[in-house]
Order: structure tokens, then sequence, then C-alpha cells
């Protein structure tokens, strides 16, 4: 009975280290939603940028019968400012289906006051754009200017792509390519 019990220990324990996929920053709150006549969108894509326009909300206006606009963040990706990470490693792996991630590292600056806000991500033909933002902290609080690491690790929705070529740039930079030698599904 003992040595079955152990034996049933290691292969629990093996599943589940075995083709782990992980996922940054997958909030239970990122699909719109309606509550009390407010319609709240995480995350508006513009042509210049994925999730350009965050935490949008609109109010029905029954009188008028349109909707009105009630706030918006503006989170525009300027190459070179804000987050800026030291290295962004493509990591492919040999499973099948494929999986296919984007390792970021680096140093938060120059305020760990600041948090990480939404990863964003879109394909557009060939080409995945990732954004991730970094979310100020608040303007009344004095915080120390030291230098923490980070690594975020970013799944790539390449599930159901067919064979080929395609291409991830992170916040406007650090682009590279990556193939797919076959149709990415079961």
């Amino acid at each position: 009975m003992y040595p079955l019990k152990i034996f049933l220990t290691v292969i629990t324990i093996s599943f589940l280290l075995i083709n782990c996929a992980f996922s940054q920053n997958t909030p239970i709150t990122g699909y719109p939603t309606y509550r009390d006549g407010i319609l709240t969108i995480p995350r508006v894509d513009t042509d210049a940028q994925a999730g350009n326009f965050q935490d949008t909300t609109f109010q029905f206006d029954n009188v008028t019968n349109t909707w009105r606009l009630l706030d918006y963040r503006e989170t525009t990706i300027v190459p070179g400012r804000g987050l800026v990470p030291d290295t962004v490693e493509l990591i492919v792996t040999s499973s099948s289906p494929i999986q296919v991630f984007l390792k970021i590292s680096g140093f938060t600056s120059p305020s760990p006051c600041s948090e990480f806000g939404q990863i964003n991500q879109r394909l557009e033909t060939n080409k995945f754009e990732v954004t991730m933002h970094v979310v100020p902290g608040p303007s009344d609080i004095t915080c120390a200017a030291i230098v923490v690491p980070y690594e975020k690790i970013i799944p790539l929705a390449a599930y159901g792509l067919p064979a080929g070529t395609y291409e991830y740039s992170f916040n406007g930079e650090h682009t590279g390519t990556f193939n797919l030698p076959v149709d990415n599904t079961l």
C-alpha cells in the first residue's frame, strides 16, 4: 500500500510539472461589463496600438438614445520611454501544439510605487503586437528611487495559426520572428 501511495504522489507531481503554461495579467474583469447603467470596456485598440485606451466607461442616455462617454485612460506607448526591458526573449516549445512566449525582464525604474498594468496583444496579418503598460503610483506619495528586478512571461496566442513565419514587437521595439513549421492545432 505504501509504495502505491508514493507512486501516485510522484505521478501527480510529474503531471503538474509537465507542459506548464504561464499567464500574466489575466484580469478577472478583462471583458466588457454592463452594470447599473454603466458600460465599462477594459481595452480599446486603435490602428496605432493595442490597448491604447483603457477602462473606458459609457452611460446610456435614454432621452437622446445615445451613449455618453464618461471616462477613459489613454495609455500610449512611446518607444524608448516608459518601460524599457533589458531583455525580450522568445521561447518556443517543441510540444504539439507549439506554445510561444515572450519573456520580458529588466528593472523597474524610477519608482517602485509603479505597478504593471494591462498586457495586451493583437495579431495583424502575421505580426503580433504586444504592449505592456506601467501604471504610475499616486502622485501624492513619495517613493524611494530604488531599482527592482522583474520578469514577465507573456503567452502569444499561437494556437490555431497556420504554418508560416510570424513577427512580434514588444512596446513598439524589440522585434523578432518565429516559425511554425506546421499548422498549430491538435
